[in-house]
């Protein structure tokens, strides 16, 4: 996979820069809601050797959810 298809917005397909998490929140509002985008966002902050730990912080912050709840989706879906 290129750079350019990892940094498109799976949503309209615009070539994003990182940290491209406004770009979406802004744009897509509805799509930024749903759990699905934890595991996208979990794998890019994990990718760049963030610990878990740190992940489940942010991604509790930015969703404003419990970290186990975070944590509880992403071995559901099999991603961690």
């Amino acid at each position: 996979m290129s750079k350019d298809q990892k940094n498109r917005c799976p949503y309209c397909n615009k070539v994003l820069k990182h940290p491209y998490w406004a770009h979406i929140q802004q744009y897509h509002p509805e799509e930024y809601k749903k759990k699905k985008t934890w595991i996208k966002l979990y794998q890019d902050y994990s990718s760049v050797g963030m610990d878990d730990k740190v992940i489940f912080i942010i991604m509790a912050e930015l969703f404003n959810v419990s970290a186990d709840e975070i944590k509880f989706y992403l071995e559901k879906n099999k991603v961690l």
